[in-house]
């Protein structure tokens, strides 16, 4: 069976690779980035610019070949206040190049919810591991805490993360 594709944002990746759990995040998910997403996380110097390089080298990351935009202007005028690589992850989703987006920007994740886009933030990749692999759900309580050291996260985002059930995320586990 195929895997799932995930369109993995800038915010994300950082935060995954901060925590250690980019190569994991890769084994999970097809992951896909756009082309402004990968100019951003594999800059010099960059926290995980050559993690992301071998994850790309070694295929397991896609760039996508080409954002399209979308056609629609309201969607359109919604997404001007978004960063680049934000608004490219956004319209590939719109256009169906992935099953749902990762990302832990907060406009980015506003926007999702109110135009009914499948996302999740890095926060509950330790989630889905808690769910789908018995190995990695005795650490998941350090994965989780781990995370949310590095990014920054509602106490009710917290909260939906320790306490959701596989149901939940159904739609975004491998």
């Amino acid at each position: 069976m195929p895997k799932k594709k995930a369109i993995l944002d800038a915010s994300s990746a950082i935060i995954l690779y901060k925590a250690a759990l980019h190569a994991i995040t890769a084994e999970l998910y097809s992951l896909i980035m756009t082309p402004s997403v990968v100019t951003e996380v594999t800059q010099k110097h960059y926290p995980g610019a050559d993690a992301y390089q071998h994850l790309i080298a070694t295929n397991r990351i896609t760039i996508a070949k080409s954002v399209e935009k979308l056609s629609r202007e309201a969607d359109s005028n919604q997404l001007n206040s978004l960063d680049l690589g934000e608004k490219d992850s956004i319209h590939m989703l719109f256009n169906g190049k992935g099953d749902f987006l990762i990302t832990d920007d907060g406009a980015a994740a506003k926007f999702c919810t109110q135009a009914g886009l499948p996302f999740i933030n890095a926060l509950l990749i330790p989630t889905v591991l808690r769910f789908i692999d018995t190995d990695k759900a005795d650490h998941w309580h350090s994965y989780t805490n781990r995370v949310m050291t590095i990014g920054r996260y509602s106490e009710w985002v917290i909260n939906y993360a320790r306490n959701c059930s596989k149901n939940e995320l159904s739609q975004f586990l491998p």
